[in-house]
């Protein structure tokens, strides 16, 4: 959720490269977005690298580390029976799906668990489109 960069490693990556858990958030009242297409979410890395993660209107994630392009795939909202979770297939052949249990908003920050139990801290930023692709005459 990046990461959600951070939300999506690839599947050669260990979890020290994930980010650390950051200071509690307080639960809120608000809960998590239902609808995620076309936002933006910021983690901070243990060794302070800061990933952002663009969730496309069309499906697909956009990941930057420290501004840099880093990592690309589809993503998706969908109902399980633990709730709703965000789950992201990096493009790279051997990209696995990852899921996150999105949890409450409180002050733009959002904590998302993953399936083998880490808990990240997002806070959202602003979305941007993908830059226009120059589509060659034919």
């Amino acid at each position: 959720m990046a990461t959600l960069a951070a939300c999506s490693p690839g599947a050669d990556e260990s979890d020290d490269t994930a980010p650390a858990p950051q200071a509690a958030v307080t639960p809120s009242d608000e809960p998590a977005p239902d609808a995620f297409s076309a936002t933006a979410w910021r983690a901070l890395a243990a060794d302070g690298a800061r990933y952002t993660t663009y969730l496309d209107a069309d499906g697909t994630y956009r990941d930057l580390r420290n501004g840099d392009p880093w990592q690309t795939g589809t993503w998706d909202h969908v109902d399980s029976p633990q709730g709703r979770l965000l789950c992201f297939t990096p493009d790279h052949d051997n990209g696995v799906e990852r899921c996150w249990e999105p949890g409450r908003m409180s002050e733009g920050t959002m904590r998302a668990e993953s399936e083998t139990g880490l808990s990240i801290e997002l806070e959202r930023v602003e979305y941007s489109r993908p830059p226009e692709v120059d589509e060659e005459p034919t």
